[in-house]
């Protein structure tokens, strides 16, 4: 059987780097995959990326630094960290040509933040300034650190594949998922942990890192290449 291909989106961090952790690549290899890595900066080539959706069977967008607020309508606070528009103009661009296409998208972390606000969603700037503490535990990121609640049947209940806790590495979140995603996961303070719609998934913690820990994270990662 012909492997598929997925295209994993990645950024630059630090500034002078292009970089991913390489939960995701092994993630990838793990299920049958084959991962083409596609830096989506400054210097990258909105047609070629494109193009790169038009031959790929599945999209990827991993985490990194905060979306722009202007791709939500919202102006940047002092507590936005890391923001990278080019970025961000890529990545939204790929996915609604993903959607186009009809071909799976997952987003982690960052990703499912970029996929709402890609399809009309807003973000949570900073979770600490709005009432929200306990989500960024990077000392414990291979590691559950709390509870997460899914609905029944959703394809967040399926990534988590029986698991109830997860690790918290975020200081944004999903708001207001938009007009066609809907959320269908929470932490036990309302925070919005998944987002989906026919062929999207958006999972706020890091399935990539937690594998190590317990393999049935790879959930997401066959969904991704069997849809």
């Amino acid at each position: 059987m012909t492997s598929r291909t997925v295209a994993v989106l990645i950024g630059r961090q630090p500034v002078e780097r292009y970089s991913v952790h390489r939960g995701y690549v092994d993630a990838l290899w793990a299920v049958g995959a084959v991962p083409l890595l596609v830096p989506a900066g400054a210097g990258a080539s909105l047609d070629r990326c494109l193009d790169v959706v038009a031959g790929v069977d599945a999209l990827l967008m991993t985490g990194g630094g905060d979306v722009d607020p202007a791709a939500y309508g919202e102006q940047a606070g002092a507590l936005v960290q890391e923001v990278d528009a080019d970025r961000d103009r890529v990545e939204i661009a790929m996915v609604l040509a993903a959607r186009r296409r009809g071909i799976p998208v997952l987003g982690i972390c960052r990703g499912i933040q970029l996929l709402a606000a890609a399809l009309g969603g807003t973000l949570v700037a900073d979770l600490p300034s709005a009432g929200f503490d306990g989500h960024w535990e990077e000392a414990d990121q291979c590691q559950p650190v709390h509870a997460v609640d899914a609905d029944s049947g959703s394809l967040a209940s399926m990534a988590l594949a029986g698991a109830v806790e997860v690790n918290s590495i975020h200081h944004q979140a999903v708001a207001d998922p938009g007009p066609e995603l809907t959320a269908t996961a929470w932490g036990a303070d309302g925070v919005i942990e998944a987002v989906e719609d026919d062929g999207a998934l958006g999972v706020q913690w890091h399935p990539e890192r937690l594998l190590d820990f317990d393999r049935r994270h790879l959930a997401p990662f066959r969904w991704l290449v069997s849809t």
